[in-house]
């Protein structure tokens, strides 16, 4: 191709203004719907890559088998950091805790991210101080490093700051060392660093956090991150770990029905995953007690979207060029007659497609610009990173490419012109096999828009059901208050529960140690029953008001009552229906009055089942109800509030409370049903990312059925004028039209709707509850295109019907 192709292309685009405007803005579309989607994508895939030597970088993972409902947890035994320390297969090894903190500062309260870490995490991650000693602030119980931006937020500078105070939750802090911000697309995220020694640890966490303590190896509290030595095998550092936990304190205190009951499993498994393999741990990411992992056939599955939508508007591109070419056919056999070869003829096409493809492919990235802020909101991802210099380039070669191939037909449909009948004004038409390739993609469009707004329904339906799905109470009475993490078990939260049970229009107050609807994990210990039946069971600690403030009625028997049991009574407990099920019990009723022996506080009580209530949601639909058994225990992190009245009124009286009792605290209050619709904000998410490609693939579908339909009633107007001359009347032409869309509607819903049944079900098998979708997502589907393809003919349905012919006989 020489520079005048491309000259002589920008003259044809100025010249046809309307047919150049429809083109680049129906190929920019595509491109925008592509690199917004793609941005997503790589964002996704850029997970810790910014590690040094990421390939030697291992996180273990745990899986809790004597738990009825275990899985993997990416959280380990603190112990097992000093077996990796002592280990020659491990040239480092730290551990970390991710939380928040309260942060005062010119008597202004604000949360900040904070990261508790072991000394050897800045070895283990590659992590650099930019200014001063990142091993003093992880060793010195006052110390903390600061990243770079909130050091420049709360002190005014990111260098020059070393030495500085700040004060969070009543104590001071030094800043001994300012670190780089950490990636968006990073596993860890913290303003704040500092050691596990480190007085921001609670002090009933700080037993927790000794490695060497043999009574924590039943904890899971630590992420456990190590950089192998060089030759070092993860496999031979994984047997060491394993074997370490099998030998371990805890197997020891098991009672030998549990053993027996694992038949032949370990008591836990333990793995390691690569660092950059972490954030799509499928094992992790199906356990929604894990921190937040991403689904890679998801990922994968929005790059193919983002690809089809750029394909399907590619396929617009086509057929609008192959269209122009049929009436340029007199131009290219001139050129022909006057000398120019097949080369020049396919060079001059190939460059007109390569101009309009990167002119939108220039207006796509300008809009994806323009909609990524928007966009980023929306995902919940911080995308603006990824819109660099090498995005850009990679767009425009994208672009490129695009238009090498999109200009292919046109060159080779020119390449077929013959002067002699083009210049007679014969053979304008089409061939047969290029008629049914136009008709083949068409298809194509209406399968993939149709695939795409049937999934799009299920997700969306399936999001809705269960982020409104019963948990076994009404969650709209209750505020759930999450008391600080270094003060719940002082006097402060009895008194602030007293208060709260002052407040005009409150019904009561319970204390519970997580809110309903985020999974909890916690104590989960062997109960026995007297005859013989043990399993591993939940132990929740809840006062004795808990039931009657979540107005929950019990199945059998009775629930805690604030009259007749006192704090830590161990007399008592209470079951849930599964609880039941799995000890054994052939009804709710019959598991009232049993005893059963459990362990507390280092020794076996056996305490009398008084009830059992329904199960509670503590989780999400993908999780069935874990078994449960209840204690009663005044010692709670988390309250929660029944009220009658205004919400907002009693929102008002808790923070005047929370301001008396937490003065150095932020209000960490929300309503119960919030917590609920938390559980499916990537399923929201997921829907969203679907609308937009579905919306972008009807769009694109309905230009593409309009584009086939002027081309028929331009291609069969003699056809349809002399079935006019002998008598057919309007209602016949119609039909005539419509006959060809319909079977092409027919073979769209053939070859899109049982894929998209497949994605739907596929979909749906993970969620133990699911919302009886059925068929009318395919059938919606099938509908939406249906309405599409009709208004996308109508018009020239409407100009065929007002056909004159004799023009149409005489052109």
């Amino acid at each position: 191709m020489k520079t005048s192709d491309f000259r002589i292309g920008w003259r044809l685009l100025l010249q046809e203004r309307a047919y150049s405007a429809v083109t680049i803005l129906g190929l920019a579309l595509g491109f925008t719907a592509c690199f917004l989607l793609m941005a997503y994508v790589r964002f996704s895939f850029s997970y810790d890559s910014h590690v040094p030597q990421a390939d030697r970088v291992y996180v273990a993972k745990n899986r809790i088998n004597i738990l009825e409902h275990g899985g993997w947890f990416d959280n380990t035994p603190i112990n097992l950091l000093a077996v990796a320390e002592a280990s020659p297969l491990v040239e480092a090894a730290a551990v970390a805790l991710p939380g928040s903190s309260t942060l005062s500062q010119n008597g202004t309260l604000s949360t900040i991210e904070i990261l508790l870490a072991s000394p050897a995490l800045p070895k283990v991650l590659g992590l650099r101080a930019l200014e001063g000693d990142l091993a003093a602030a992880l060793e010195r119980p006052e110390g903390i490093a600061l990243t770079e931006s909130k050091a420049r937020q709360l002190l005014g500078a990111a260098r020059g700051v070393l030495g500085k105070t700040i004060t969070m939750e009543g104590k001071q802090y030094q800043v001994l060392a300012i670190l780089p911000d950490p990636p968006a697309a990073s596993t860890l995220h913290y303003a704040l660093l500092a050691g596990t020694s480190s007085q921001l640890v609670p002090k009933n966490m700080r037993k927790s956090l000794d490695k060497n303590d043999s009574s924590n190896w039943g904890g899971i509290i630590s992420r456990l991150y190590v950089r192998l030595a060089p030759g070092a095998t993860p496999q031979a550092l994984q047997r060491l770990l394993q074997e370490a936990h099998d030998h371990s304190p805890l197997i020891a205190t098991l009672p030998p029905d549990v053993l027996q009951r694992l038949n032949g499993r370990k008591v836990s498994d333990i793995a390691l995953t690569a660092l950059r393999d972490w954030y799509f741990d499928p094992e992790l990411a199906s356990n929604s007690s894990s921190a937040k992992h991403g689904d890679a056939r998801l990922v994968l599955g929005v790059a193919a979207i983002g690809a089809l939508i750029l394909l399907l508007a590619a396929i617009n591109y086509v057929n609008l060029a192959t269209v122009r070419v049929m009436r340029r056919r007199a131009e290219i056999a001139m050129r022909k007659v006057l000398g120019a070869s097949h080369a020049r003829v396919a060079a001059m096409l190939m460059a007109e497609s390569l101009l309009a493809s990167m002119l939108a492919a220039g207006c796509g990235l300008l809009l994806a610009w323009l909609l990524l802020p928007g966009w980023a909101q929306l995902l919940n991802r911080p995308l603006a990173t990824v819109m660099g210099p090498g995005a850009v380039l990679a767009a425009l070669a994208v672009g490129l490419f695009t238009g090498v191939l999109a200009g292919l037909h046109p060159a080779w449909l020119a390449l077929r012109v013959r002067p002699v009948q083009a210049l007679a004004a014969r053979g304008g038409q089409e061939t047969y096999g290029t008629t049914w390739l136009r008709r083949g993609v068409t298809v194509f469009q209406m399968t993939c828009a149709m695939a795409l707004v049937a999934s799009t329904l299920a997700v969306a339906w399936q999001t809705r059901y269960a982020s409104s799905a019963n948990p076994g109470f009404d969650a709209q009475p209750l505020l759930v208050l999450e008391l600080p993490s270094l003060m719940w078990q002082g006097q402060a939260p009895r008194q602030m529960r007293d208060a709260l049970l002052r407040v005009p229009g409150v019904e009561g107050v319970a204390a519970s140690p997580s809110p309903a609807g985020r999974y909890y994990l916690g104590l989960n210990n062997p109960v026995r029953t007297s005859t013989g039946v043990s399993a591993t069971l939940q132990q929740r600690s809840v006062s004795p008001s808990f039931f009657q403030v979540y107005g929950v009625a019990p199945l059998a028997g009775r629930s805690f009552d604030p009259q007749r049991e006192q704090e830590n009574n161990d007399d008592v407990v209470v079951l849930n229906a599964a609880a039941a099920k799995v000890l054994g019990f052939a009804s709710p009723q019959a598991a009232v009055g049993q005893s059963v022996a459990l362990e507390s506080r280092g020794s076996e009580v056996r305490p009398v089942v008084i009830g059992v209530v329904p199960d509670l949601r503590y989780q999400s639909l993908r999780e069935t109800p874990a078994p449960v058994l209840y204690r009663n225990n005044l010692h709670a992190s988390v309250l929660t509030v029944r009220y009658h009245g205004d919400m907002a009124d009693l929102e008002r009286a808790v923070d005047a409370l929370w301001r008396q009792y937490f003065p150095d605290t932020i209000p960490e209050m929300r309503r119960a049903a919030s917590y609920f619709a938390e559980n499916y904000d990537d399923d929201a998410r997921l829907a969203a990312m679907l609308a937009a490609g579905s919306a972008m693939a009807l769009l694109l579908s309905a230009f593409g059925i309009y584009v086939l339909a002027a081309y028929n009633v331009q291609r069969r107007a003699r056809e349809i004028v002399l079935r006019k001359l002998y008598g057919a009347r309007r209602g016949a032409v119609a039909r005539l039209l419509g006959k060809e869309f319909a079977w092409m509607l027919g073979c769209a819903a053939l070859l899109g709707l049982p894929p998209a049944a497949l994605a739907i079900q596929r979909y749906l098998s993970e969620f133990a509850e699911r919302a009886p979708v059925g068929h009318w997502t395919l059938l919606a589907a099938l509908g939406a295109v249906l309405a599409v393809a009709l208004g996308a003919t109508i018009r020239h349905t409407l100009a065929a019907l007002r056909m004159s012919p004799a023009l149409a006989l005489r052109s």
